[in-house]
């Protein structure tokens, strides 16, 4: 059985940006695999993968973590994120995550499973002569890399924090409104915050809250559903709000970004002006 090989121009490449490297490995060999014309490189710093995305300006993204872990990743590459086709893929997506993806221009994600299926069958390819019975190209990955688009909206949030606290107090207003959007009460919001403060059990709840069991179990039912969450702790803990002690990427002023995007643009006109005098030197000696 032959390996999948994506159609897509030999110019397209792909970067691959990642906190858990066996997941960028992984992701890496896959996109390999299906594009063997183009070049799929791995970065693992933000001021790295700004200054590969402005040396490739065609260039593919694809983005393996955690949007909520990453809100100054995401702050940092509101241009590239614009002018780039991107993917994110992630284990898990909460209700902040999918809040992350939409204001940043409704981003595509795709989960490990599907990742992880893609593996097995690239595997299954090694060594079996027939067809596993999972077509990798039918996956958003696949079909991401053979027809990548940018973004379908914009991002909603303003170039203007050059501090970390700033920019975290508006997420945290960004979480309000869409709460605020899916008629979240008053009541459900204290329970919110009561969680978040360590009242987490039932009985610690109808202490705090100063209401009957029924009503917490009621309440908090209902807030699951308008939120779309399982009723796990952990997604309630970290899914229903930003948190600064979260966050796996470095902050970077918009300012910082800019220049680094300028030293860039610099070394390039200096390497072809550079091309240019030593073509016309050989010109001349000819």
């Amino acid at each position: 059985m032959t390996e999948p090989s994506l159609k897509m121009p030999a110019s397209r490449n792909v970067i691959l940006y990642g906190d858990c490297w066996p997941v960028v490995s992984a992701v890496q060999s896959l996109t390999t695999t299906m594009l063997p014309d183009s070049e799929c490189r791995a970065i693992f710093d933000l001021p790295s993968l700004i200054e590969q995305l402005t040396v490739e300006p065609r260039a593919a993204l694809i983005l393996c973590l955690r949007p909520r872990e990453h809100v100054f990743l995401f702050y940092a590459l509101r241009q590239e994120l614009s002018d780039h086709p991107a993917l994110v893929i992630s284990d898990e997506i909460f209700f902040n995550d999918r809040l992350m993806l939409r204001v940043w221009g409704d981003l595509p994600c795709m989960m490990h499973d599907e990742l992880s299926m893609m593996v097995t069958s690239q595997q299954l390819c090694e060594f079996l002569t027939v067809p596993s019975g999972y077509c990798p190209e039918k996956s958003l990955l696949a079909e991401f890399l053979q027809s990548p688009t940018l973004p379908a909206g914009f991002s909603e949030v303003p170039q203007i924090f050059h501090l970390e606290a700033p920019l975290m107090d508006y997420m945290s207003l960004l979480i309000y409104r869409e709460m605020l959007d899916r008629k979240i009460t008053p009541f459900r919001m204290r329970m919110l915050q009561a969680i978040w403060s360590g009242f987490q059990t039932r009985d610690e709840l109808i202490t705090e809250l100063d209401a009957p069991k029924s009503k917490i179990w009621n309440e908090k039912h209902r807030l699951l559903m308008q939120l779309e969450m399982p009723a796990r702790l952990r997604d309630i803990l970290y899914g229903t709000r930003f948190c600064s002690f979260l966050q796996r990427t470095e902050f970077i002023s918009p300012a910082e970004v800019e220049n680094i995007r300028s030293e860039v643009r610099e070394r390039r006109i200096a390497k072809v002006e550079k091309n240019c005098i030593t073509t016309l030197s050989n010109e001349t000696m000819s």
